[in-house]
């Protein structure tokens, strides 16, 4: 059990507090969420679009709250109050004290593309081994990662998080706060442009990320990636370099799909069979999973075998089957050019198999200025690949997709019932779906719809 001394903690988030706090309290644990509180919380009380956390201060209290920390203080409560400027930053400042407790590496993950999975790999790979933390489902901002690495405790041997972004500066301060062993980029690519701008932008972002790692830790970088020259300057510690370039420390060769499109390829000479993951992008999880994990010890034939039992997280390239016996490969969660062109390939790949293959692709959002040129040129790689028998499109910006595939068969729709409604009559029972677009067009809503046979 980590503990921090009450006052060491309004201390800590730089807060006032209301009335005089004892020597004898002790922080056990910190949250944002009431439900999690119990005795000896630290209740951080944050204010959102949809409920400000202020009103919960008096619940938190009775639920065991030895403190609460606020940005205005709240009446009718009688633990002490530390009043600061922003509780946003003063849940960083916890986690900041809080990680500074343990002595465990800290494994960060962020790049444009792969940051789950590569992750969730990560993570894999280490269980068993080692007593290993991971970050949830879309905990990788300002106040995800704060609110996960506070979820450590002293049996953790390691903790995986990954960390996104939308702006400069905003992986540097979850750097400085998570204080990573391992800092991986897994690529530098165009989410996010219509912040800021060019790439070298979105890959100075990235490099953020060895703000926090000292002169003992380690970067992992893509050595076939077009910035990897650019975000390898920014790092003061040792690199590790994984690609099929031949100049990369881990080396991915001989990559190709089975007939279930599993990737089989070799890592530094060995083969590898990821037979429960979709795609040749696998391969380059696998080498940076496998850089890690020999960095920490873990033995080689252990690493490969949990390799062989990894299983891709939901809704970003796995396969499932609609009601009339359709393949569906869902990658509904996210969209990004790199990641819809690897998706395209591997169906690509599947269609020279004797299957009829549809490809169903939404809006990729937050290009900005780039929407329309991003779009263009899936377009473009739809009509150079071929393999595909119909393209279905769906929203604003994917239109521009199938106006330069070039395809015959091609249905656009501005939204996904519509869609659904549509591919629900024209899937054939032994045909090959892709679907993949931005969390926000809801292309899910059609995958429920095939599995389901209906609306």
């Amino acid at each position: 059990m980590i503990t921090i001394p009450l006052l060491e903690a309004c201390v800590a988030v730089g807060g006032r507090s209301n009335k005089p706090v004892s020597p004898l309290d002790y922080v056990i644990k910190v949250t944002q969420n009431s439900r999690e509180v119990q005795s000896g919380t630290l209740f951080v009380a944050l204010r959102g679009n949809n409920a400000d956390g202020h009103s919960f201060v008096a619940e938190a209290e009775k639920l065991g709250a030895v403190a609460a920390v606020v940005e205005y203080e709240v009446s009718n409560v009688e633990m002490p109050q530390f009043v600061v400027p922003s509780t946003v930053e003063a849940l960083g400042d916890m986690a900041r004290i809080w990680r500074g407790r343990l002595s465990i590496p800290v494994i960060a993950v962020t790049g444009s593309v792969g940051k789950t999975s590569t992750k969730e790999l990560i993570a894999h790979t280490l269980y068993g081994t080692f007593n290993t933390h991971k970050s949830r489902k879309n905990f990788n901002n300002q106040l995800g990662v704060p609110i996960e690495l506070m979820r450590l405790d002293r049996e953790h041997e390691c903790s995986v998080v990954e960390f996104g972004m939308r702006d400069l500066n905003q992986i540097n301060y979850l750097s400085r706060i998570a204080r990573p062993a391992f800092a991986i980029i897994t690529n530098v690519g165009v989410s996010h442009i219509n912040v800021l701008k060019t790439r070298e932008n979105i890959a100075r972002a990235k490099a953020e990320i060895f703000e926090g790692v000292d002169s003992g830790g380690v970067a992992i970088l893509n050595r076939d990636d077009d910035f990897f020259e650019f975000v390898s300057r920014y790092s003061s510690c040792r690199v590790i370099t994984f690609g099929e370039n031949r100049k990369a420390d881990i080396k991915i060769s001989d990559i190709h799909l089975s007939k279930e499109a599993n990737p089989i390829f070799r890592l530094n000479g060995r083969e590898v069979n990821m037979s429960s993951c979709v795609g040749k992008h696998h391969a380059y999880n696998a080498a940076i999973a496998y850089a890690v994990a020999t960095e920490m010890g873990v033995d080689r034939e252990r690493i490969f075998e949990r390799f062989s039992t990894f299983v891709t997280p939901e809704r970003r390239g796995v396969f499932s089957y609609a009601k009339n016996g359709a393949l569906l490969l869902d990658s509904t969660y996210s969209a990004a050019p790199d990641s819809i062109k690897a998706s395209l390939y591997t169906l690509a790949e599947l269609s020279g198999r004797g299957k009829r293959t549809v490809a169903v692709i939404g809006d990729m959002l937050e290009l900005g200025s780039h929407s329309e040129e991003a779009h263009r040129h899936i377009g473009k790689f739809v009509s150079d690949l071929g393999g595909i028998g119909l393209l279905v499109t769906v929203g604003k910006y994917a239109e521009f997709i199938g106006r330069e595939s070039g395809i015959k068969e091609w249905q656009h729709f501005e939204s996904s019932a519509p869609a659904a409604k549509y591919l629900l009559e024209a899937v054939k029972g032994d045909e090959i779906v892709l679907l993949q677009g931005s969390n926000n067009v809801s292309l899910d809503l059609v995958v429920n719809a095939l599995e389901s046979g209906s609306l």
